[in-house]
């Protein structure tokens, strides 16, 4: 930790993530804004979507919010069938050296079939269609109600049995962001096993999952060798008594033959100024810090750094922070600043990747929006791997935009 903090850059994040935990406590969720929780005072996910984690289908309800004001077709005003699709323009520094251009990141479809009468037993697959390499099945898993969604507390809410993906930290809707890539807990990174959620209180929400395997063969697309006595663990709590929200999450796989155990910890806030001052201003504020050990082979994600580079890193301790701040505009534009940070070791805390961005989402029509932004990366990594390999996406300066239509 003393390595982290000598930078200032570094000191700076951790200092203000702290202290707005410490004010906003004593002042009195692939597309999940969990900002609309804090804004909206919203403890559970399942009122937008039909998994507890967050994100993939949205549930009638979701569909009608995402609508922004839109008039949407009525043939899909309906909870069963939905649809995703993504395309992405892609500009990079090094255009030369480095993949750019546009293409299709995802297109999914999606089904969600009450088994029974009372509509308590869900049948839930989301299906990768097109897009980029990524597995053809994402979510597909049981869904058992086990108390009524009517926004009360209850103890035990909901149960998932399948591939799925765990409730963790905040997760972004985009690929680019350090702290969800050094822990493995992308929008499309998914697990095999249950989550239990529930709402204790009005205020407190948790959920529990247990998953089987190790970190890659978990996703149960196939079996692996010798995964069957393997099982990782994630939990995830907030506490939300006003226009803020805090929360911590944590994963644990323990060490398979010839690895070594994998852990992290985040501790993450997101407030809504916007609710605090009755919108005169209509910001909301996310924060996330990490820290996670044997971890860094999620750092190859899509090219992010090079594997040369996280060989040599061994079995190291990273850590993360990002900050992110939105203008909402109106209800249909957000101005967004970002700003993300990660030291790969931190027995070496002068090595480090930060990162600021300013951008916009523009809805244009019933969940059809518009992201764009522009990032500068700056990299301190003395290693030669860093220095002379001018392919990685995660150490360069970029322009990206992404049109996303849901249904």
């Amino acid at each position: 930790m003393k390595s982290f903090l000598k930078t200032p850059t570094a000191f700076f994040s951790v200092s203000a993530f702290v202290a707005t935990i410490a004010l906003l406590c004593f002042s009195l969720q692939a597309r999940a804004y969990p900002e609309y929780a804090t804004r909206y005072n919203i403890m559970s996910c399942t009122a937008c979507h039909v998994s507890p984690s967050g994100g993939g289908p949205r549930t009638l309800n979701g569909k009608l919010f995402s609508a922004h004001g839109f008039k949407m077709n009525p043939f899909l005003v309906q909870p069963y069938v939905s649809a995703d699709f993504r395309t992405i323009f892609y500009d990079p520094q090094n255009v030369k050296q480095s993949s750019d251009g546009m293409g299709v990141m995802s297109g999914s479809i999606a089904a969600n079939l009450p088994v029974d009468a009372s509509h308590r037993i869900h049948l839930v697959v989301n299906q990768n269609v097109a897009g980029f390499s990524i597995a053809p099945t994402r979510s597909a898993y049981a869904l058992f109600e086990l108390s009524p969604n009517d926004g009360r507390p209850h103890m035990f809410d909901d149960l998932m049995v399948g591939r799925i993906r765990p409730a963790f930290g905040i997760v972004t809707d985009e690929h680019r962001t350090y702290t969800p890539i050094q822990k493995g807990t992308m929008w499309y990174d998914f697990d095999t096993g249950a989550q239990l959620s529930g709402t204790p209180t009005p205020h407190i929400h948790y959920d529990l999952a247990l998953v089987n395997g190790t970190t890659i063969p978990s996703a149960g697309t196939t079996f692996g060798q010798d995964q069957a006595q393997q099982f990782g663990g994630f939990f995830n709590i907030r506490y939300m008594p006003t226009w803020v929200m805090i929360g911590a999450s944590g994963e644990y796989w323990p060490a398979a033959a010839g690895q070594a155990s994998q852990q992290a910890l985040t501790l993450y806030s997101i407030a809504s100024i916007g609710r605090a001052t009755w919108n005169r201003i209509p910001v909301d504020i996310k924060l996330e810090f990490d820290e996670a050990r044997n971890e860094d082979s999620n750092l190859t994600t899509s090219g992010f750094i090079s594997q040369t580079y996280v060989t040599a890193l061994g079995a190291a301790q990273s850590q993360g922070a990002m900050a992110w701040v939105d203008y909402n505009v109106n209800n249909r534009l957000t101005l967004i600043y970002k700003y993300d940070y990660l030291v790969p070791d931190i027995d070496y805390g002068g090595d480090y990747f930060d990162r600021n961005g300013i951008g916009f989402r523009w809805f244009i029509g019933p969940g059809v929006d518009i992201q764009a932004r522009t990032e500068l990366a700056h990299v301190t990594a003395t290693n030669s791997a860093v220095q002379n390999d001018k392919t990685d996406w995660g150490t360069q300066n970029a322009t990206f935009a992404f049109l996303q239509i849901e249904i």
